[in-house]
């Protein structure tokens, strides 16, 4: 499905007319000077300087004339006791031009402007505005045709982008208000009823490969109440959520399935059917997380090692938010094992992860627990020297919250300003945090100073990829630690590497699904300055002279990463 909220914010407003209309009000308003008409001498003379050859009545310009003026502009055409009037046909010194009627002065009627910059509008004006039916179009070939009203596209119209997109329907100001149809580049077609350039509530999807969607929208996107049905014929019937199978449904198939059944039911959560053994086995992990949890991670902070006399230590603290989908576990796991083998944080690193499969053995992420972490990371190292490394990786929000969500548990979820708080409370002076989320960008203003390093999977209105259960890294995760970091002379430098990496990767999947006209990349963001870039080189060149000697081998696949869920 395609979303359309930059099809009509790419339109933008003509100017040309306003700038006509300043000119016309000086040229037409202007007292005369005039003097004995000539052949080739000018009837009149403006007080702005403009020179009029025509015909004169009680000394205003009157019938057909024409007036040049110093700086290159000019206009031809009918006069009315002194204003344009009738056709008329006038040109700006920057090349803009206007042909068409005029009254009282104003461009009023039907008229044809070209501005500066080559955009064409030719229609109705009112006002010297464009007023009434029209059509606009840019030199790039984006183009409006419809009804306007003061200038704006108001009323109805059809929208088309330079890449063949189309958008017909009522529009309030630049904005697709009302019922409309958006069709795409690949031919998916949208319709339904549109808020601010948005399809919200009852709407249609219609596939050019076959597939359909009837149901409630939100942002464009399935949400809500409907029926989708794939190319295969495969048909889902239930609730939906950011586009994909969420809460009760029933998914029927148009061909048994390899152990012969016919459909799937029950309560879906992120585009997964919900395993009625998995179920069991979190209720189990409730009543475990409440006997253990306390002893487990106080057992962890024990463990930590303290600063160590005579260089900078680096500590690690990672943090798997998610407990439903299992790739932020093996994610946290293998970072984790890298920063232990390669950046000397044996017994100085720990992970705090939300997983099926560790509650007993492995302390949870809560607000709690990585608050207690950075206190006890904070009281074990140098506060003033060591730097700590945080890595954070899960879902995240619009509002900018780090999702903390064990399975069955219903956690609070970690605020940008409130690890902010956490981080400034701890007093630890030299930081690196990695936050691997949607919209994780959010969290470079309340995390950054001229000690702190802060790099995101995201912009901060920006989604990012790769958290299936199935996969071992998300996308930012995978081009970071594993592609970038090993091969790279800083965690700038990791950087730089990762963001090609990442929108070469989110622009490959965007041809495989026929959607290269309307990539939306990530745009992973960092934040840095001097002194931390300064004192991280320090740390980097001590690293040099001294290699660890710990051999931590990785046990993760190396195979690409397949799928391109959302975080």
């Amino acid at each position: 499905m395609t979303n359309n909220k930059a099809i009509a914010g790419r339109c933008r407003r003509a100017l040309v007319a306003a700038a006509i209309a300043a000119v016309f009000t000086s040229a037409s308003g202007s007292p005369l000077a005039t003097q004995a008409a000539a052949p080739t001498t000018p009837a009149a003379t403006t007080v702005d300087g403009g020179q009029y050859y025509g015909q004169l009545l009680d000394g205003k310009l009157h019938g057909q004339g024409k007036i040049v003026w110093p700086n290159g502009a000019w206009y031809e055409g009918g006069f009315d006791k002194g204003l344009f009037s009738g056709k008329g046909k006038y040109q700006a010194s920057t090349g803009a031009t206007y042909e068409g009627d005029f009254k009282d002065g104003v461009m009023t009627g039907q008229g044809r402007t070209v501005d500066q910059h080559g955009a064409v509008y030719v229609g109705h004006f009112a006002n010297n505005e464009f007023d009434g039916k029209g059509r606009y179009e840019l030199p790039d070939k984006q183009s409006y045709e419809g009804d306007f009203v003061k200038g704006d596209f108001t009323g109805n119209g059809v929208y088309q982008d330079k890449d063949g997109s189309r958008l017909a329907g009522a529009f309030v100001k630049w904005h697709v208000q009302g019922v409309a149809t958006f069709t795409g580049t690949k031919g998916d077609i949208l319709e339904g009823s549109f808020v601010d350039n948005e399809l919200v509530g009852k709407g249609r999807f219609i596939g050019k490969n076959g597939s359909r969607y009837e149901g409630e929208f939100k942002n464009s996107k399935f949400n809500g109440q409907g029926v989708f049905r794939d190319a295969k014929g495969n048909e889902y019937k239930g609730g939906f959520e950011y586009g994909l199978y969420e809460g009760e449904g029933v998914l029927t198939y148009a061909v048994p399935q390899t152990d012969g059944r016919t459909k799937d039911s029950g309560t879906w959560h992120y585009g997964q059917l919900e395993n009625k053994e998995a179920e069991k086995q979190t209720k189990l992990n409730v009543e475990t997380a409440l006997y253990n949890q306390r002893a487990l991670l106080d057992k962890t902070l024990s463990a930590l090692l303290p600063h160590e006399a005579g260089k900078i230590n680096l500590y690690l603290l990672a943090v798997g938010g998610n407990g439903a989908q299992e790739v932020f576990h093996r994610e946290t796991d293998f970072v984790r094992k890298q920063f232990d083998s390669d950046f000397g944080t044996q017994g100085r690193s720990m992970v705090l992860v939300n997983s099926r499969n560790t509650v007993s053995e492995a302390p949870m992420a809560t607000l709690t627990s990585i608050r207690e972490s950075l206190t006890a990371i904070a009281n074990r190292m140098d506060k003033e020297n060591d730097i700590l490394f945080l890595y954070l990786t899960s879902h995240g929000s619009k509002d900018h919250e780090f999702q903390l969500d064990q399975n069955g548990m219903d956690l609070r979820n970690l605020e940008a300003k409130e690890l902010g708080k956490m981080l400034k409370e701890s007093g630890i002076r030299w930081k690196v945090v990695v936050v691997s989320a949607c919209y994780s960008g959010g969290f470079i203003d309340p995390l950054k100073d001229e000690h702190t390093m802060v790099i995101t999977a995201a912009r901060h209105d920006r989604t990012s990829f790769g958290c299936a259960d199935e996969n071992d890294f998300t996308y930012f995760g995978k081009a970071f630690f594993k592609e970038s970091l090993p091969h790279s002379t800083s965690f700038g430098d990791a950087f730089n590497k990762t963001k090609t990496l990442v929108a070469t990767w989110e622009k490959d999947d965007a041809k495989a699904d026929g959607e290269t006209s309307e990539i939306v990349h990530s745009e992973p963001q960092m934040h840095h300055a001097a002194a931390i870039d300064k004192y991280l080189k320090k740390w980097r060149a001590q690293l040099k002279a001294a290699p660890q000697a710990v051999d931590v081998k990785q046990t993760l696949p190396v195979g690409p990463v397949e799928q391109k869920s959302t975080q």
